[in-house]
């Protein structure tokens, strides 16, 4: 069953959890990025143009403006997810290698997308840590502790098919989830630093 953006969140979680291979967890965790994005939002849909932050509205609206983009690719990918796994499953059954191939670095592309647009995500609510409204900070923490699971769930959907990639793109796609990693937790414990730091002010 595919699930997209139009879905009902009952019926996400339903075929989530059902006997079925989609969707599984690369569709899951562009929807937890989806979720983080949308708590940026929020937090920033308070803060433009709010009085005491009216010299930030630029830099606001901005943030805005590439969080909204980055949920919608999250829900595409959600969707690319399904699509490219079941394209692989099928080309399996069909032992055609050519469309096998393709279908798997799809599989393993997809999630690095996610992750990659998580890490964005991360950047983006560190850059308006100072800049939003403060009593929203904690919707801004939710927003990167999200955003930072969605990092972790995408390398491991990355992970799970390097086994039928070659030894060149295994260790490639190794060092980059690697890397994607420690630079996520490093943006998170910034962020959560940095908002600290502003509820204290």
């Amino acid at each position: 069953m595919m699930i997209d953006p139009t879905a009902t969140i009952n019926e996400f979680l339903t075929a989530a959890g059902a006997k079925q291979a989609t969707p599984g967890g690369g569709a899951v965790a562009a929807m937890a990025g989806a979720l983080a994005a949308s708590m940026g939002e929020m937090v920033l849909n308070y803060s433009v143009a709010k009085k005491d932050l009216l010299a930030f509205t630029e830099q606001n609206t901005q943030a805005l403006k590439e969080l909204s983009d980055a949920r919608e690719m999250l829900l595409k990918l959600m969707v690319d997810d399904q699509t490219w796994y079941r394209k692989y499953t099928e080309a399996k059954k069909l032992t055609d290698e050519k469309k096998t191939a393709e279908a798997l670095t799809n599989c393993v592309h997809t999630p690095l997308l996610i992750g990659q647009t998580a890490m964005e995500i991360l950047r983006i609510a560190n850059r308006v840590a100072s800049t939003s409204n403060k009593w929203l900070l904690s919707d801004l923490a939710v927003c990167g502790e999200l955003a930072t699971a969605t990092v972790r769930c995408a390398v491991h959907n990355v992970r799970v098919n390097l086994s039928e990639v070659s030894q060149f793109m295994r260790t490639k796609h190794e060092t980059d989830c690697a890397h994607m990693l420690k630079d996520a937790v490093k943006l998170v414990n910034t962020l959560m630093s940095s908002i600290d730091t502003a509820k204290a002010t």
